[in-house]
């Protein structure tokens, strides 16, 4: 077992910290003593139990749960969790801190810890005290995933397309309906799930679901072998005539779109920063084998357009951490962070792509080759211009959030 104080030890006085650091008035770019102990904690964990593996989990592409498990044990899995309901009860910049560094080892491993936080974040919304106390108290007992089941084979970025429907039956919905690109879909214990309860309503008909993953009735498709992040469990959900009891449906009838929405606000800036985290270790390699590599005499490190690229390289990153601290240190203000959420996500993934494709650039022939850590960067980056919301569909969601509020344009 990795040697390492837990979090009841580093991370628990975090829950009361301020998101900054708070020393004197104005804007403080300091993080507390607290936020760079667990900085440093998840940086260690990373850097000495993750990053060995990385490379083979990749290549096997099983899913990572001694890694998981190592993790929970300390503290590093649910930290959002309310502490009334057994977590820390950690704010969103204070996990931020913690995803970066975790991303820099491997971002499938890092969205395997992470993924329980989207299928949580819309209880921790919605959900009635038994409700929490059921299923998010369980998560901090023992080592256990849950599962966001929303996107459909024929309804990604128009989730109001879906087709999954639940119909009421006494005291209990009947679900039938297939999802698909479901991350911890085939290890989840249970789902969050969105139906349509009035399929004429639209976005209004649709209703959150707590459904336990061992329903009768539920079929877990294969495991999808994608491009990256390998070793992240993603898979096709089908439900047929699987009975939910009523005590499960998250706030009422009709708002479960709200619900799902919603949750993004709070999951979207930890994508964002996985993503910064790629980046930083794109950037990280790519400045090792410059400083390494010799061409015409000298490391190519010397060579202006190798320095063009690391100094983009070194903006976006910077950019796209400062992005999502601030989306992050929205929502625990408690001020509706969509606008920013939407900025930090799209940029900061279209950064990663853009860094890790120099990063092999930068390698050149070696960095085409699997031994060398490059490539794997580049095949991981591109799911951050697509989970949770398409680089396309942010962009969207900034310029209706600007037109429908034109003071965005001057800061406040």
């Amino acid at each position: 077992m990795f040697a390492l104080r837990t979090t009841a030890s580093v991370l628990a006085r975090a829950k009361a910290a301020p998101a900054l650091c708070r020393s004197f008035s104005g804007v403080s770019f300091q993080l507390t003593d607290e936020q760079v102990a667990y900085r440093d904690m998840a940086r260690k964990f990373a850097n000495e139990v993750m990053l060995p593996r990385a490379a083979e989990y990749d290549r096997t592409m099983e899913y990572p749960h001694d890694i998981f498990e190592e993790a929970w044990s300390l503290g590093l899995v649910n930290t959002h969790i309310p502490e009334e309901f057994g977590g820390l009860g950690l704010h969103c910049l204070d996990n931020v801190i913690i995803q970066e560094e975790l991303a820099y080892a491997c971002t499938g491993m890092m969205t395997a810890i992470e993924a329980n936080s989207l299928a949580q974040m819309p209880l921790i919304l919605a959900a009635n005290d038994e409700q929490k106390k059921k299923y998010l108290g369980r998560m901090t007992e023992e080592p256990l995933k849950a599962a966001y089941g929303v996107t459909e084979p024929g309804a990604g970025s128009d989730v109001a397309a879906i087709k999954t429907t639940a119909v009421k039956k006494g005291d209990k919905y009947v679900i039938n309906g297939q999802k698909m690109w479901i991350t911890n879909g085939g290890v989840a214990n249970w789902y969050f799930v969105l139906a349509k309860t009035d399929p004429t309503a639209g976005a209004k008909g649709m209703t959150g679901f707590i459904v336990d993953g061992d329903s009768p009735g539920i079929t877990v498709g294969r495991k999808e072998i994608n491009m990256g992040q390998r070793c992240s469990d993603t898979r096709g959900i089908t439900f047929e005539d699987v009975e939910v009891p009523e005590e499960n449906v998250l706030g009422t009838e009709g708002v479960g779109f709200k619900i799902a929405m919603g949750a993004f606000d709070h999951t979207r800036p930890p994508v964002a920063i996985g993503a910064v985290g790629l980046a930083r270790r794109a950037m990280d390699e790519a400045v090792k084998y410059a400083l390494e590599r010799k061409t015409m005499g000298v490391p190519i490190a010397q060579h202006q357009a190798v320095n063009f690229m690391i100094a983009d390289m070194a903006m976006n990153i910077e950019a796209g951490r400062l992005l999502t601290y601030k989306a992050a240190a929205e929502i625990d203000a408690g001020i509706r962070n969509t606008y920013y959420a939407s900025i930090a996500k799209a940029f900061a993934g279209d950064a990663a792509n853009k860094i890790a494709s120099d990063a092999v650039q930068i390698f050149g022939g070696n960095g085409f080759n699997t031994e060398y850590p490059v490539e794997k960067l580049m095949r991981d980056a591109k799911i951050y211009q697509i989970y949770e919301g398409t680089s396309q569909i942010q962009r969207l969601i900034i310029a209706r959030e600007l037109f429908a509020d034109l003071s965005k344009i001057t800061p406040q």
